[in-house]
């Protein structure tokens, strides 16, 4: 009996042996990054992030640009917009930032980029991903209500001044609107508005008009927008006069060297090849500079910039240092959620320990502890170990989506068959590689789904 269960054990180790193989080498021969290494770039469509809701001025500007890409077959696969709008873009941005560096997903993201670090919205900022293009460029406008008794830039700052704290500037906190305000601060030292969180520019708008605020930060398309409603301009953010404004001074003209212009710029994770890259930006700077996206972003007041390599890497440089020197000194520090889980699920085992040890002390000489002698409670408890376990490997990046989810699930399904009776001692083997067969396979099943099917990017 003995050298038949041997004969058998060995006979299902070989099959487990056979089969780990055969998945090692299923992968490496469906890894898509190994095998399009040697194809053409793009062998399919390029996801292009948008970290904000449809229908807003990014969303816009991305579908224009992907619109004339296809049109003039700058690309042999086109640019697919997909939103994911929250946090003020870091949803977004995160999501691509923690993407596989294959160039088939890119973030386009404006200067919220740098004032997200700056303002403690982020721990992350340019530095996390390769800049493919800049383009485009929209001047801010600062304006208050038409009612309002501020005549000029001079005396909104005098103001601030005189009696700081109390003009209230509106603005999207963390977002270039805001460094705006900051900006201006740091020209009239002493000066110090009271900044309120409202949002886009029709909520903007929307407080300026019915008295709710005193001044806010507008792209020149949402002033020439809301101005006939009641909105008078004060200063002009940018270097030059604005043809569509041409009665409206900039701020060097009244004394204060301001610049904020928000620019639209390209990303991709870090890592991805310099030829991806490459192609990617030629693409979107020939779309720039057409005549049917130049007309359509003139009727936007956007300027058609395109810039890509060494140009762009200086621009990157010249707004990071601005925004540097106005960003916020004290910034709130989140919570350090992976430790805070880590010890949890110390706590958790300890208790757990404790508890399953007390319990089985009557039944140590026929059972082991631990394992026979299993509640309700201590299985739920080993179970939510692991999952938080699972949770803070993918959040830490230390293994990827399908080897962490593949040793998740082996362990989930075996503690779930243990306490159920369903594996005893001695451990069969053959239940063991069916759990290892399962598990693995649905580890695979899983990211095929999620990556392919429903186009989301994982750990």
């Amino acid at each position: 009996m003995r050298i038949l269960t041997s004969a058998v054990h060995q006979t299902v180790a070989r099959q487990v042996v056979v089969l780990g193989w055969g998945f090692a080498f299923f992968v490496l021969g469906c890894d898509s990054s190994r095998s399009g290494s040697d194809l053409a770039y793009p062998q399919r469509a390029i996801k292009v992030i948008v970290p904000f809701a449809a229908g807003g001025g990014s969303d816009t500007f991305a579908r224009i640009i992907s619109t004339a890409v296809e049109e003039q077959g700058l690309l042999s696969e086109p640019l697919v917009i997909i939103n994911v709008p929250g946090a003020g873009g870091t949803i977004g941005s995160r999501r691509v930032k923690n993407a596989r560096p294959d160039g088939y997903t890119v973030l386009l993201l404006h200067e919220g980029i740098l004032t997200a670090k700056h303002s403690g919205q982020a721990s992350y900022g340019p530095e996390a991903f390769t800049p493919i293009a800049g383009t485009s460029d929209a001047t801010q406008v600062i304006a208050v209500a038409g009612d309002s008794p501020i005549e000029n830039l001079s005396a909104l700052m005098d103001s601030a001044l005189s009696t700081p704290d109390t003009v209230v500037f509106s603005a999207n906190v963390g977002a270039p609107s805001h460094f705006a305000g900051l900006m201006l601060e740091a020209e009239k030292p002493g000066a110090s508005f009271r900044y309120t969180q409202t949002g886009g520019g029709a909520k903007r708008f929307a407080a300026l008009q019915g008295g709710h605020v005193d001044v806010s930060a507008f792209s020149i398309a949402e002033y020439v927008q809301f101005a006939p409603s009641g909105m008078r301009a004060l200063a002009l953010l940018g270097p030059d006069r604005n043809a569509d404004l041409p009665d409206v001074p900039t701020a060097q003209e009244q004394g204060f060297d301001v610049i904020s212009q928000n620019m639209q710029f390209w990303w991709a994770p870090l890592g991805t090849p310099v030829d991806r890259v490459e192609t990617v930006a030629a693409a979107v700077c020939s779309a720039m500079n057409s005549p049917s996206v130049e007309k359509q972003l003139s009727a936007m007041k956007i300027a058609p910039v395109a810039l890509r390599g060494e140009a762009l890497e200086q621009e990157l440089d010249r707004r990071s240092r601005r925004i540097t020197a106005v960003a916020p000194r004290q910034n709130a520090d989140l919570p350090n959620f992976p430790m805070i889980a880590l010890v949890l699920t110390i706590v958790i085992a300890g208790v757990s320990l404790v508890r399953a040890r007390s319990r089985s002390r009557a039944t140590e000489a026929t059972c082991p502890p631990l394992i026979a002698n299993w509640s309700s409670f201590e299985c739920f408890t080993l179970v939510g170990i692991m999952t938080i376990a699972y949770a803070i490997s993918l959040h830490s990046g230390v293994l990827g989506f399908i080897p962490c989810t593949a040793v998740y699930a082996f362990a989930l399904s075996g503690t779930l068959a243990k306490a159920s009776g369903a594996l005893r001692r001695p451990i069969q083997p053959r239940v063991v590689a069916s759990i290892l067969i399962v598990t693995t396979t649905m580890s695979f099943g899983m990211h095929f789904l999620f990556t392919k099917v429903l186009v989301v990017d994982l750990p």
